[in-house]
């Protein structure tokens, strides 16, 4: 079995360099990138025979709040049309998937696949593991359930959108993630990337507990930046 890491190389190298044709073959990308046995011959099959407790239900097909909260490792599933359709996560709102791009080739996307109204539509869900995977208690090894992406945003650049409230950037947005990640946030909240700003609520309640007597408590310094990214409090 491959974990998290290795599957994505796999579905990297097979975008590269291919062994063979991938036409019409999304569910056995996506098991073979793993290393799985096959178990359905469709996709719609075989996300009907994985067990309910690995699976992570769609809210709505255009809650972008759900499509941003999918893993790196996540294989997700359309029933749309008579086979539906797998793809595999890639974190950061992108996903490896067949034929989308180029007709029997693998390629890196938009998560969401609009491009395929009906697919995108009809999507169910995704899955962290099954039946067949057997390493790791049957959950994909290396698959992380964290908002944050684990890469430090430059201290610079996270100030720059608290001094600048309006600004989205990957910062804010990784600064959001680990607040939320932190506890900061309600269970339900996903911050979306180059939309997120600063987060006024988060700050306030991170500093009511790390810097109380503060006179503005939504403000970022250094030794935040060190204890949220460094030391993980």
């Amino acid at each position: 079995m491959r974990d998290v890491e290795g599957a994505l190389k796999w579905m990297e190298k097979q975008s590269k360099n291919p062994s063979q044709s991938w036409k019409g073959l999304c569910q056995s990308t996506c098991r073979q990138a793993y290393g799985m046995i096959a178990w359905a011959p469709s996709a719609t099959q075989a996300w009907a025979a994985v067990g309910s407790k690995y699976k992570h239900p769609i809210t709505r097909y255009d809650d972008k709040e759900w499509w941003a909260s999918i893993p790196a490792g996540g294989i997700v599933y359309s029933t749309a049309g008579q086979y539906g359709h797998a793809w595999l996560a890639a974190g950061d709102m992108a996903g490896w998937t067949v034929d989308y791009v180029r007709s029997g080739y693998i390629d890196l996307a938009d998560i969401r696949l609009k491009g395929w109204s009906s697919y995108y539509k009809a999507t169910v869900g995704w899955i962290d593991g099954c039946q067949w995977y057997e390493d790791n208690k049957h959950r994909f090894e290396g698959l992380r359930m964290d908002l944050w992406d684990q890469k430090e945003p430059p201290y610079d650049n996270v100030k720059a959108a608290d001094d600048d409230r309006s600004l989205a950037n990957a910062a804010v947005w990784r600064l959001s993630c680990r607040l939320a990640d932190l506890g900061y946030a309600s269970s339900k909240y996903v911050p979306i990337k180059y939309e997120q700003t600063w987060p006024v609520k988060m700050m306030e309640a991170y500093n009511a507990e790390h810097g109380p007597g503060m006179e503005d408590p939504t403000v970022y310094g250094p030794k935040a930046h060190e204890r949220i990214f460094k030391k993980g409090q």
